[in-house]
Formats: C-alpha cells, structure tokens, sequence
C-alpha cells in the first residue's frame, strides 16, 4: 500500500508542475511581447519626422531652384535662392516644378501658394493662390518664407505663403 500512495503523490507533484510551467510561460510570452511592443513605439517616436519639417524640405525647391520660381540671371548664369523671378510665377511653372500623381497625389504633399502683392486677385478681391494638382483648399497648415522678388530690374522685399496639404 505504500507504494501506491507514493506513486499517488508523484503523479500529483507532476500535475501541480506541469500547470505551474504552463502559466510560467504564457506569462512569459506575455512579457516579452509587451517589451518588444514597447520597443517598437519607442523606436517610432524617436525616428519620427515632423510633417511641418516634411513639408518645409518639400517646400524649398519653390523659392530656391530655378526651375520653379527662383531668379536665375539670363547673363551670367547664376542663381540667386530666395529670390523669385515674378515672370516665373505662374500656374504652368507650379504644374512643371511640383506635381503629384493623379490617383494617390492625395496622400503627398500639395500646396497653395500666394507671394504676397504680386498673386492675381478672384472676382471677390481675394488673392487666388497657385494651387499643385490635387490641393483641395484643405490647409492643414501654413509656412511663411520670407523672399525677395524681382520685377524687372526692380528688386523688393516680400513674403511667400505657403498652404499645406
């Protein structure tokens, strides 16, 4: 009888662990999961990039690249960033220097942009901004850059509003 008493007792222990390292590793995957999640937002927060920095680097190539609006001297040649050749203020040379693509343009960057007293007034007396192909007139936010504009041979001093998308 004490054999089979004994025999009772080791297959309870046995039980009682096997249970025991059940819940022991649940609990440990849990925690490790839950690490590895924290982890990974962390790494996202670090990493991530502003989406006014975003659009401020996008934005640059309007008031610093020729091919846009920038002045460049027919002479010599030279650039002049910040400078905006108002001649070059045009819907045509926003649709050649920015364009999204027709179907997900919606999910890039578009912008509105208006130099102030040098930008076409609507029927309502309001300043009609240069819109990229799929703006919708949803501003999500604005930048400001101070420029130059030249006219002529006359050089003054102006301010290019930037409406973001």
């Amino acid at each position: 009888m004490c054999i089979n008493t004994m025999n009772k007792k080791a297959q309870f222990d046995v039980a009682r662990k096997s249970i025991y390292w059940m819940l022991a590793g649940v609990v440990i995957t849990m925690a490790i999961l839950a690490f590895a999640i924290i982890l990974y937002s962390y790494q996202n927060k670090v990493t991530m990039v502003p989406p006014e920095l975003r659009a401020e680097l996008i934005s640059l190539r309007f008031v610093n690249t020729p091919e846009c609006f920038t002045y460049q001297d027919s002479v010599t040649g030279r650039i002049f960033p910040g400078v905006i050749d108002v001649a070059k203020f045009t819907q045509e040379r926003v649709d050649q220097c920015y364009r999204t693509e027709k179907e997900k343009g919606f999910k890039d960057f578009n912008f509105g942009l208006v130099l102030e007293g040098y930008t076409p007034l609507n029927a309502q007396g309001q300043q009609q901004p240069l819109q990229t192909n799929n703006f919708f007139n949803q501003v999500d936010f604005t930048l400001y850059k101070p420029v130059l504009v030249r006219a002529g041979s006359e050089t003054t001093a102006s301010r290019m509003i930037i409406y973001v998308q």
